[in-house]
Order: C-alpha cells, then sequence, then structure tokens
C-alpha cells in the first residue's frame, strides 16, 4: 500500500499507542452485545449498460444492456455488518405490502439477525435502480421505486407499539434514517424514552432534497454523518470542518459525534475532544454503502466504550474496505478488517 507521509507518521504513532492484540481483543468484546436497528431498508440494483451514441430522433443517449445485479442495502446491509460482530441483531424494518421482496430479502440476511418487518399498503419496498457504465464504474442515472410520504397512524401505532415492548431488550438501538417514511416524530420520541444507547444516522439524498436533517434528533448518544449531511444540519456552508463539529455536538447535546469526509478521513469529537483521523483506501471501486459500513461498525464499538481514536481508526478501515466492493453487493467481514487493521499496523 502507498500512503502519504502524513498517514504513514499517523498509523506509526497509532500502532505505538494500540497493539493489533488489543484490537481484536476489543472487537471480541462486541460478541454480546445485544442491537436492535430500526430503518429503511432498500433494495440496490445495479444494471450495466454500455453507451451506443444518440438516439436518431431524440437527444438522447441509447444504452446497451449487459446484465444487472440485486442486493440488499440501507438497514438491511447495516444489519449484516453488525451481525458478523454481534451474535443477537433484531432488525425492525417497512416493506410494501404488494411485491414485498420479502423472500429476497430473508435470503440475503445472515441467520443470526432476527427480523420484524412491517408493511405498507401504500408503497412498495423501496427500490433504487442505477444505471452503470461497467468498465469505470459510472453511474449515468438512477430510478427510485418508493412512497416517500410518511406511514400512516394505523402503521405507526402498530410499530410503536412493538418498539416500546422490544427496545428494552436491547443495549444499543441503531436508527438508519433514510428519510423515506419510516422514522416518524412518535418513534424517534418512542426510541429515546425506552432506549440505554442511541445511535443515529440521517442521511441525505435525492429523495429527501435536504429535508432529512439530524436535528430531528434531540440528545442522541452517537451520531454519525457525512460532512454535506453535517453542515446542511447547521446551514453552514464555510466554516472550517472544527467549528462544524463542535457546533453540531453543542446543538445536538450528543455524547460523541463522527463527521466522514471522503478524502479528508474522519473528524470525531466526544468531551469536546477532537480527533482527526486520515483515510486509509487506496482504492475506491464504489462508494455506496461505505457509510453504512462506517455506522454499523462504530456504533457497537462506541457502546462498549471504546476510546474515540480507536473508534475513528476502526471506521476508517471498515470504510476502505467497503469502497472496494461493488454497492452493497456483500458486508464488510470482521475476520477482513483485522487482516487490513493488521496490514496497515505493519507499513
Amino acid at each position: 500500500m502507498t500512503y502519504s507521509n502524513e498517514t504513514i507518521k499517523f498509523l506509526k504513532t497509532f500502532s505505538n499507542k494500540y497493539s493489533y492484540e488489543y484490537i481484536v481483543e476489543s472487537l471480541d468484546k462486541l460478541k454480546d452485545l445485544k442491537v436492535l436497528i430500526i430503518g429503511d431498508g432498500i433494495i440496490d440494483e445495479y444494471h450495466y449498460c454500455t453507451p451506443m451514441g444518440q438516439a436518431a430522433k431524440s437527444p438522447i443517449i441509447v444504452n446497451k444492456y449487459i446484465s444487472h445485479e440485486v442486493f440488499v442495502g440501507g438497514a438491511f446491509i447495516i444489519a449484516n455488518h453488525i451481525s458478523g460482530l454481534c451474535d443477537k441483531v433484531h432488525l425492525v424494518t417497512l416493506l410494501g405490502n404488494e411485491d414485498s421482496k420479502e423472500e429476497f430479502i430473508v435470503n440475503k440476511l445472515n441467520p443470526n439477525i432476527i427480523s420484524k418487518f412491517f408493511y405498507r399498503n401504500d408503497g412498495p419496498t423501496i427500490l433504487k435502480k442505477r444505471y452503470i457504465e461497467p468498465h469505470r464504474k459510472i453511474k449515468l442515472f438512477e430510478i427510485n421505486y418508493l412512497n416517500n410520504n410518511y406511514i400512516n397512524p394505523s402503521c405507526e401505532s402498530k410499530i410503536n407499539k412493538y418498539l416500546k415492548s422490544t427496545i428494552p431488550n436491547y443495549d444499543i438501538v441503531l436508527v438508519s434514517d433514510f428519510g423515506h417514511g419510516l422514522i416518524t416524530k412518535k418513534l424517534i420520541k418512542t426510541i429515546k424514552l425506552f432506549s440505554k444507547t442511541v445511535c443515529v444516522n440521517t442521511q441525505t439524498n435525492a429523495a429527501n432534497s435536504g429535508y432529512n436533517m439530524i436535528t430531528k434528533y434531540s440528545k442522541p448518544n452517537f451520531v454519525c454523518l457525512d460532512e454535506r449531511e453535517s453542515r446542511l444540519a447547521l446551514q453552514n456552508k464555510f466554516g472550517t470542518m472544527h467549528k462544524v463539529i463542535k457546533q453540531l455536538s453543542k446543538k445536538l447535546n450528543a455524547d460523541c459525534v463522527i463527521i466522514t469526509q471522503g478524502q479528508q478521513g474522519s473528524l470525531s469529537i466526544k468531551d469536546n475532544e477532537i480527533i482527526s483521523t486520515p483515510i486509509f483506501s487506496t482504492n475506491v471501486v464504489d462508494t455506496v454503502g461505505a457509510g453504512d459500513a462506517f455506522f454499523a461498525f462504530t456504533a457497537p464499538c462506541y457502546t462498549c466504550g471504546m476510546p474515540l481514536d480507536l473508534i475513528s481508526f476502526i471506521g476508517n478501515a471498515v470504510g476502505a474496505l467497503a469502497v472496494q466492493i461493488v454497492g452493497n453487493k456483500r458486508p464488510v467481514e470482521k475476520n477482513e478488517l483485522l487482516d487490513f487493521i493488521n496490514s496497515i499496523l505493519m507499513e
């Protein structure tokens, strides 16, 4: 691997503080953590096609279909990521009544995941189709199949009742909020009231157009966002990221906040201590799902009381592996994470 001098210096300092054996022991402690995930489950389709040229009678580019793949994304892939770390994982999510794709989803979830599906009558299971030029992995366009409105009161009441009785049985609740109608104000209130530890990721995407802000949540224990999502939440476009993370932490009254910054790595804050961690990726195939992988691994690490610099390091290592995977084709596995960590600590 080829890293910058700054990253090599960081890794040397880090390896002097934390041995590989200590990191292995720390991750092994996550095994007994009881995890509940509530969030938007998404089906991802990648349709590979190659441009043939402009249509004769319309100003559009005609593409030739080559092949396609189907993955589980959103809360589904987060559950798969965590299930490699923790033995007891429970997923609560929403499907569409018609063409729910439930059989496909169940077959794609790891065996130690307990699933509880609720159903909406006014929309499909969320499906996102991306059309991609296969050789350079360039995304040409995307089509979403979803109802972006909030679930109706009847469905909300059923989910709310279930969460009240279920949440107390778990050590940690992860909220994967894509802003696609599942996470209502009432459910947020219940999650806050009944949870021991609440970890939240709110995503900004084309479907919610910047309306799905982390500021919906008050006093979350752990928050994970990307730079754009954090700036939107504060309406702060040009401030330094150190200022942004301080403001966001204070506004949310969160115990710990991590902001992922792409090529700039990640920035973390806890107890007014800010830590910057560089990226460890040298080969980027696809960034889709990398943030979900980062969130899935760092939230349990936070819950078990790992030091902030170790949490951020593990998150960035997971991110480096996730960007080498096409979409959400598979989760990042614990053994490959440990192999990767061992290799970079020897740099």
